[in-house]
């Protein structure tokens, strides 16, 4: 069963485009985000397929920066979120990686919890359907 989920998640990734430049994936993992500018790149994780981020005060698309440009809110919060959505999203991929289904459907399932997208909710049917097919 090794072999089918080794072709489900070569599967997986072809259909996930990795994140943009922006931060650093060991900045992402570490959680290390910096607020001391008033303007923060926050590029992976919140412009990923199937993601539309906008401002919830003035509805403008999120730019990548931590103060909306069209109304001055603050999307810091927002976007946290969103990177710590797309930090479980890939530990959910890694876990599948491995085999670990159980903790790659609740990873999954957490990250749904925080954002949904179309490529969280395919990545926890899929771990569901390779549950389902006794694939561990």
């Amino acid at each position: 069963m090794s072999g089918l989920i080794h072709a489900a998640s070569a599967f997986w990734r072809a259909l996930v485009r990795r994140p943009q430049a922006g931060v650093s994936r060991e900045t992402l993992r570490e959680g290390m985000v910096s607020t001391d500018a008033p303007r923060v790149a926050f590029t992976a994780g919140l412009r990923s397929p199937g993601i539309e981020n906008r401002c919830p005060v003035c509805q403008a698309r999120f730019r990548g920066a931590r103060i909306c440009s069209r109304c001055g809110a603050d999307l810091e919060p927002l976007m946290i979120l969103s990177v710590k959505a797309w930090q479980l999203r890939e530990k959910a991929r890694q876990a599948l990686e491995a085999g670990d289904l159980e903790r790659a459907l609740g990873l999954a399932g957490e990250a749904q919890g925080i954002q949904v997208t179309d490529s969280g909710e395919a990545l926890r049917l899929l771990g569901a359907w390779l549950k389902d097919c006794g694939a561990n």
